[in-house]
């Protein structure tokens, strides 16, 4: 017997090792040691039970994570090991494909082409069609492709004339793959299933192949990917997976919750293993996890414990201002690593991207080494580099190296090829390249010159009119005159990848915050041109200390996203106000509150000593000034392990049934006069405005409603009684 196999086995975990046969659901909570136990079952498997390896199939979600398992089996089993798979579902998918896409008629030295790749052919299939790609995006088309590839449905849901454009590119796209032998990724499942579900003798043949079937972080699997497993399982049964609906973040990239509850469908005769024992955290994080995620519905009931101690109480910290939020992280962090906590083992976290501006600045300032983990440094973001230089040329047209970079950012058909001509005539006639943009620029083509000059004209009037406007004003001309705005608005109308475009348009709005902080701190008797030119040359500055401060050492900042699958000895996550942390738009849904909640519970469980939890009254983001509510998870905590520092807790709120009044209120600034209507509304109300749209009420307080409305209009404080406002039934 192989002592090394149940070595450091809780109860728990050596049952989920050794329940051989039938489907097993492991629910294995945060820090519950599920990488210990899936390939301490492999190597049970292999050495205890004498399971030959090339029958056994294990699937994770990552290449990093396949390496990790497979070098942890390998150093468990003391005989030699071939033939195991352990891989990711597009890595089996290709070996697969590979040995049998002939029986769908391709050739079996296919070429698996990247995203890239497929969006140039989507761009010339578009062109080809003689469609503008300019109305008809390649990137957004590519993504309604892989989504109609799995589910052909798809090419019904859109209107006119997408709906019809998107038929033909489909069927262009697909054929064009299969004539030259091509393979995409979305590919590597969809034919897959395909080859399965045509060739019975195929499917027989993996299914007698793979008698033993593991499956990590099965809450994160989409239904290509359920299918594919309960195809090969749906036989011996022999099927463990390993999840948690706790943690399950990635509904946007197309996991499907309900693939646990598919299995307990698909698999009635299944066994369930808790695996609750934490061995990351101390009592007190996991008890404040826990009082959290106990408010989600949709979930297999577990409390997580730790041996670890009980450990400090969470902390919450409410500042007056986000100003104030930064510096108390900052001060923490300080005084921290002054006990011996390396910056490494500190981390922030973010609901999304754009709000790590704060957070690095009030480092950078200090001299705080900080790494943004998962996404580029604030201002070095492309969308924040793209305005820069736009600002940089605004100040002074004859900028050659702010040029190059926005000349054809948004696209204005001017190729690699013009553009050399534009830079060799500029360098000959001694010119810069805006000089060059006039009636005789013969080197561009009729629609890229026009286009060209309008740049150049848009640019001109935008710099005249500096000093008659307010300096935000002219900032948002120049993302709508340059088309920069309605790229990034064009990417997102009909794109899976949209969330980019959004994370991108957050961070352009954010810029605005930058510049209304700079640009306060000027005597008024300085010109809106100097400003400009100081708040440019403090950017540049910043950029070459922040090169300076980069090291190994550092204080990790991240969006919840990125930390899944980490741990930090200190954690503080931040922005905790309604509308940002949950956001704006899961309040619509109560599935998305969901997927909320567990992403802060995500967040919480990564810390294993300390964890601080931070928000602000109010703030300056999006290039305006919130004043939003605590978030809602806050008062979900266990008061009982909470330590509540700073601004003190706020208000009850009332929410008691309105009063009926007959009499007309007269709002003594706005000439109009209306009838109250009596409207119970309750926080969490669907509510529709006749201005503003549909909202959420997110707040009762008095006469006075607090609803959050789409992104663009954001919240707003309004009469609840007033007639503009409908409860939605």
């Amino acid at each position: 017997m192989n002592n090394m196999i149940f070595d450091q086995l809780n109860e728990k975990q050596l049952e989920a090792v050794k329940v051989v046969n039938g489907p097993v659901m492991a629910v294995a909570g945060a820090g519950s040691g599920k990488t210990r136990v899936l390939t301490r079952r492999i190597a049970y498997l292999i050495e205890e039970q004498g399971v030959p390896a090339n029958s056994i199939l294990a699937i994770t979600f990552t290449n990093r994570a396949a390496e990790e398992m497979r070098h942890r089996v390998f150093q468990l089993v003391n005989i030699p090991v071939k033939g195991i798979w352990i891989s990711t579902f597009h890595a089996m998918g290709a070996k697969i494909l590979r040995n049998d896409i002939h029986h769908l008629g391709y050739k079996n030295d296919f070429q698996i082409i990247d995203d890239d790749d497929s969006q140039i052919i989507t761009k010339n299939i578009l062109k080809d069609l003689n469609y503008d790609t300019k109305k008809f995006s390649p990137r957004s088309f590519y993504s309604m492709i892989e989504d109609a590839k799995a589910d052909p449905m798809v090419l019904e849901l859109y209107r006119e004339p997408v709906k019809s454009v998107l038929n033909q590119v489909y069927h262009e796209y697909v054929s064009y793959l299969k004539k030259n032998n091509l393979v995409d990724f979305q590919d590597l499942l969809v034919l897959m299933i395909q080859l399965f579900r045509q060739e019975p003798h195929i499917l027989r043949k993996y299914q007698d192949w793979f008698q033993y079937i593991l499956v990590d972080e099965f809450q994160d699997t989409n239904d290509l990917q359920y299918e594919i497993v309960y195809l090969l399982a749906m036989n011996h049964h022999n099927l463990f997976i390993v999840g948690d609906e706790d943690q399950s973040i990635y509904a946007f990239r197309g996991s499907n919750i309900q693939n646990i509850r598919k299995f307990m469908k698909d698999f009635p005769e299944y066994k369930t293993i808790i695996l609750n024992q934490n061995y990351r955290s101390v009592s007190n994080i996991l008890k404040a996890a826990n009082s959290v995620i106990k408010m989600n519905r949709s979930r297999i009931p577990k409390e997580l414990f730790s041996t670890l101690g009980e450990g400090e109480k969470v902390v919450h910290f409410k500042a007056e201002t986000d100003e104030e939020e930064a510096y108390f992280i900052y001060t923490k962090i300080k005084s921290l690593n002054k006990e011996g906590i390396s910056f490494k083992d500190m981390a922030i976290f973010y609901r999304n991207n754009a709000m790590s501006r704060r957070f690095e600045d009030i480092l950078l300032k200090y001299n705080i080494p900080y790494k943004v983990i998962g996404n580029t440094s604030f201002y070095k973001r492309k969308e924040i580099k793209d305005i820069i230089s736009y600002l940089h040329l605004l100040v002074n047209l004859g900028d050659d190296y702010a040029f190059e970079r926005v000349y054809n950012e948004p696209k204005r058909g001017v190729g690699d090829v013009s553009f050399k001509k534009m830079k060799d005539f500029a360098t000959l006639s001694n010119l810069r390249l805006m000089d060059i943009i006039d009636e005789s620029a013969s080197f561009l083509s009729k629609l890229a010159f026009s286009r060209m000059m309008k740049f150049k004209s848009d640019m001109i009037e935008i710099q005249k009119n500096i000093e008659n406007q307010n300096l935000l004003v002219t900032y948002d001309q120049i993302l709508d005159k340059s088309g920069y705005m309605a790229m990034l608005k064009d990417y997102e109308a009909n794109s899976e990848k949209r969330f980019e475009s959004e994370r991108r348009i957050e961070n352009l709005e954010e810029f605005k915050t930058i510049l209304l902080e700079k640009i306060k701190d000027y005597d008024t008797d300085v010109s809106n041109y100097e400003k400009l030119i100081g708040v440019l040359e403090e950017l540049a500055l910043r950029e070459e200390t922040e090169d300076l401060l980069e090291q190994n050492e550092y204080v990790s900042l991240m969006t919840v996203h990125s930390a899944k699958g980490l741990e930090f000895n200190v954690v503080f996550v931040s922005c905790l106000e309604q509308t940002l942390f949950p956001s704006s738009q899961s309040l619509f849904e109560k599935a998305d509150v969901e997927e909320e909640r567990r992403l802060f519970y995500v967040a919480l469980t990564r810390a294993k000593e300390l964890a601080f939890l931070t928000n602000a009254r109010t703030r300056y983001m999006y290039g305006r000034f919130m004043e939003n509510l605590d978030s809602q998870f806050l008062g979900e905590l266990d008061e009982s392990v909470l330590d509540k520092i700073g601004l003190s807790k706020p208000k009850n709120i009332k929410m008691e049934k309105p009063k009926y009044n007959p009499e007309p209120i007269v709002n003594p600034f706005v000439k109009e006069t209306y009838e109250r209507v009596e409207q119970n509304l309750v926080i969490g109300d669907k509510v529709r405005h006749k201005v503003f749209g549909d909202g959420v009420v997110v707040a009762i307080q008095d006469d006075k409603a607090t609803i959050a409305f789409q992104k663009d209009v954001g919240i707003k404080r309004l009469m609840k009684d007033h007639p503009s406002i409908e409860k939605v039934r």
